[in-house]
């Protein structure tokens, strides 16, 4: 679906990873866990190539990404590649300004050019099954942490993505709404969805885990990969 051969990356002089190789199985959840710092977000990035790589090659969706490829080569490829995957953001990243309703339709109508009546239908039916199918008409602003990442979830979910990545998705959420948010993910799962995960909380991340990827070993060390 999504495979990672040979990935380096670096900041400021610092490797966070290299020779790391990842395959991404349709139908299984893939957990990234590693203390602070280790690049858990920065490698779900270069998964859709929201970050560009240094070294090693990303392919996917009939596309082929090596590190260093020219600009215009790069976005045709990486604009495919997003096109398959669906992003949970840290931090939700709703639009305040719109209700939940349209914040789950704007990507299939403005990137996919859906109509608005299929639009909306198909937004009710992922609200209905993230559990927020009563607050279409509410705007960010009145959710909670956890009522906005089931949203954020749903809206990743509005252009049918082949992979949905999700970063951190309880990170700074009450019990209660962590409980919520991963009984979604883990209906998601069932459902036979393929999911990947960034957490810092290796407990939550080996539950939901069918495979788990660890960062934050010696420099310039691959990841360690390991079945849950």
């Amino acid at each position: 679906m999504i495979e990672l051969r040979g990935i380096g990356k670096s900041f400021g002089g610092r490797t966070l990873f290299r020779g790391l190789d990842l395959e991404l199985v349709p139908g299984t959840t893939t957990v990234i866990l590693g203390r602070s710092g280790s690049g858990k977000s920065t490698l779900l990035r270069i998964v859709n190539q929201l970050e560009r790589h240094d070294e090693g090659t990303v392919r996917g969706a009939g596309v082929e990404i090596p590190a260093g490829l020219p600009h215009r080569q790069w976005l045709r490829a990486a604009t495919a590649l997003r096109r398959r995957t669906g992003m949970v953001f840290q931090g939700f990243q709703l639009f305040p300004h719109l209700t939940v309703l349209d914040n789950v339709t704007l990507a299939p109508r403005v990137v996919h050019r859906l109509p608005r009546e299929p639009a909306e239908a198909r937004a009710r039916e992922l609200l209905e099954l993230v559990g927020m199918g009563l607050a279409a008409n509410r705007y960010p602003a009145r959710l909670s942490g956890g009522e906005a990442q089931r949203v954020a979830i749903a809206r990743a979910l509005a252009t049918e993505p082949e992979v949905l990545l999700l970063d951190e998705p309880t990170s700074a959420l009450d019990p209660a709404s962590t409980f919520d948010v991963v009984r979604v993910i883990a209906d998601l799962e069932k459902r036979g969805f393929t999911l990947v995960i960034v957490t810092h909380d290796p407990d939550l991340g080996r539950d939901l885990a069918d495979r788990v990827v660890e960062l934050g070993g010696p420099a310039g060390a691959g990841a360690a990969l390991q079945p849950a």
